[in-house]
C-alpha cells in the first residue's frame, strides 16, 4: 500500500499579482474571509421554529412599531455577544448591518432607517427594551418557554430519548434602584440530562418564599402539558422537594424519583439504625470533592422496602445510606429512589448527576452573567434571566445537532468567541492570495468582462468554493 503524503502549499500575500490574474479572467478560488458560528446558529433557530415561538410572546404595549419578536431575539443574542446587561445593546448590536441580519432584520429595514431615524435615534434603547417587558409576568415567560420546548422536542427528538430529568431551583437578587424596590425571586428549572450535561428546558419564576414542592409541581405539570406523559421517566430532585404524597403520584404516573431524605425523617433514621446489623456490607466509593476540608473516606450500603417507614409515601422505596469518615467525625446522609431493589451505588451515581444542574448554574453565573442584574422592574429582570437560559440551551442543542464540537461532556464555559464580521473575500490565484471587497472584485470583472466570459467555467468553479465553505 503506497504511502501518500499531504502536499502543503504556502500561499503568499500579493495583491498586485492576484489583480493581474483577475484581469486575465484567471482565478483559483474565492472564499469568505471569515465565518463564525452565528450563521449556523441563526439557521438552527429559524429551522427549529424558535423564532415562531418568540413571535408569540405576549405583548402588552400600546405602541408596537417594532414587533416584540425583535426584542425577544435580541435578548437571546445578548449573552452570545458577551454583553453583561441591557445598556451595551444599543451601542453594540445596532450599528452593524451584519448583526442586524443575524437578528432578523433585512436590508430594506436598514436602508429605510428602521433602526436609525432621521433624528439619529435608535429604537433599541435601554428604556425601550425595559418598557417592552416591564408588564410581563411569570405566566408570560412560562407560556413562552412551553412553546420553545414544543418546538425543540419536535425538531430535536433525539435529545429526549433517555428520559432522565433534573429539577432544582436557583435564587436571583435584583438590587434596589432609584425608582424600583429590591427584588429576590427563585427560578425552578427542569432540565434534561445528557452525558454529564443538563440542558434547562422549562422553568418557573416564583417569590423566594414559595415552597419547592409548589413550584416543582407547577413546572412538571407544564412540561407534561407539552411533552405528554411517558417522556419524563426518571426525575432527580433536591431534598427540598421531599413530599411523600407527590412522590407517590409521580410513581403512579410512571416517573421514578431519586431524592435525598432530610435529617430527622424516619426513613433516614431507620437506615442509620439498620447499619448496625452484622451482615451489613459497606462499599467504598469515590469521595466528594470539598473546597474547605480534606475529602473523607466514603462508603455506602443499601436497603429495600423502606415505604413501611414512610407513611405518606405509598411507593416502593430503595435506600442508600452514605457514610463519610473524617479524622474527627462520621457523617451520614440518605438517598432514596421510588423503585424496588436498586443497588446503593446506582442510587448514588444517579444523585451525582443531579449536581450537574448546579454546575450549569455556576457556569451561567460565572460566564454568562445571567444573574448580574441592574436595578429593574420584575418583568425586566425575568426577561434577562429567561432569555439567557433560552440562549444557553439553544446554543447547546445547536452544537450537538450540528456536530460542531467533538466532546460535550462538560459545558463549563461561556459563549463562543464572536468573530469580527469581515467585508473582504479571500481571492486565490496561483501561489498568491489577496483580500478584496466584493465591489472591488466586481469592478475588475466588469472591466475585463471578455476575459471572464472566455473563462466562465473556471470562474463558476471558483465561486462554488465560496458557496460550499
Amino acid at each position: 500500500m503506497a504511502n501518500r503524503k499531504k502536499e502543503w502549499r504556502i500561499f503568499r500575500w500579493n495583491r498586485e499579482a492576484v489583480v493581474e490574474s483577475l484581469r486575465k479572467g484567471e482565478c483559483d478560488g474565492i472564499l469568505p474571509a471569515a465565518r463564525g458560528f452565528l450563521d449556523g446558529f441563526a439557521g438552527f433557530v429559524l429551522e427549529g421554529g424558535i423564532l415562531d415561538a418568540l413571535e408569540q410572546f405576549p405583548d402588552p404595549r400600546q405602541r408596537r412599531s417594532i414587533p416584540i419578536f425583535f426584542f425577544c431575539n435580541t435578548l437571546v443574542h445578548r449573552p452570545l455577544f458577551h454583553l453583561e446587561g441591557l445598556a451595551p445593546i444599543e451601542r453594540t448590536l445596532f450599528r452593524s448591518p451584519y448583526i442586524l441580519r443575524q437578528l432578523g432584520f433585512n436590508a430594506r429595514q436598514v436602508a429605510e432607517g428602521f433602526y436609525h431615524t432621521a433624528a439619529g435615534q435608535r429604537p433599541f434603547t435601554v428604556e425601550s427594551i425595559a418598557e417592552c417587558f416591564a408588564r410581563a409576568d411569570e405566566e408570560d415567560f412560562l407560556a413562552n418557554q412551553q412553546r420553545v420546548l414544543r418546538q425543540l422536542s419536535t425538531y430535536c427528538p433525539g435529545e429526549f430519548l433517555q428520559g432522565l430529568w433534573v429539577m432544582d431551583s436557583v435564587h436571583v437578587s435584583v438590587p434596589r434602584g432609584a425608582h424600583t424596590e429590591a427584588l429576590s425571586f427563585k427560578v425552578c428549572v427542569l432540565g434534561v440530562w445528557q452525558e454529564s450535561v443538563v440542558w434547562p428546558l422549562l422553568w418557573v419564576f416564583a417569590p423566594e418564599s414559595t415552597h419547592e414542592t409548589v413550584v416543582g409541581k407547577r413546572v412538571l405539570a407544564a412540561a407534561e402539558e407539552v411533552l405528554g406523559e411517558g417522556v419524563i421517566r426518571h426525575l432527580l430532585l433536591d431534598r427540598g422537594y421531599v413530599d411523600g404524597a407527590w412522590l407517590t403520584q409521580l410513581y403512579q404516573k410512571g416517573i421514578r424519583v431519586t431524592i435525598g431524605v432530610k435529617e430527622g425523617m424516619l426513613a433516614l433514621e431507620e437506615m442509620k439504625n439498620w447499619r448496625h446489623i452484622k451482615d451489613t456490607v459497606w462499599t467504598e466509593v469515590d469521595p466528594p470533592k470539598l473546597s474547605d476540608r480534606s475529602p473523607p473516606k466514603r462508603e455506602v450500603t443499601g436497603f429495600t422496602d423502606l415505604q413501611d417507614e414512610w407513611e405518606s409515601c405509598d411507593a416502593p422505596l430503595s435506600g442508600c445510606l452514605i457514610r463519610d469518615t473524617y479524622p474527627d467525625e462520621m457523617v451520614y446522609q440518605g438517598l432514596i429512589t421510588t423503585a424496588p431493589a436498586v443497588e446503593a451505588t446506582e442510587i448514588l451515581n444517579d444523585d451525582r448527576k443531579r449536581w450537574t444542574l448546579e454546575e450549569v448554574y455556576m457556569t451561567l453565573t460565572r460566564y454568562w452573567q445571567f444573574d448580574r442584574l441592574a436595578p429593574s422592574r420584575p418583568g425586566v429582570a425575568y426577561a434577562q434571566v429567561h432569555f439567557a437560559l433560552v440562549a444557553f440551551t439553544l446554543l447547546g442543542f445547536y452544537l450537538q445537532e450540528a456536530e460542531d464540537i467533538e466532546d460535550i461532556t462538560t459545558w463549563n464555559q461561556g459563549p463562543p468567541a464572536i468573530p469580527i464580521p469581515e467585508r473582504e473575500l479571500a481571492v486565490y490565484a496561483g501561489p498568491y492570495f489577496a483580500l478584496l471587497r466584493a465591489s472591488e472584485l466586481l469592478e475588475v470583472i466588469l472591466s475585463h468582462v471578455d476575459a471572464w466570459k472566455a473563462n466562465e467555467a473556471k470562474l463558476l468553479m471558483a465561486l462554488r468554493h465560496c458557496e460550499s465553505g
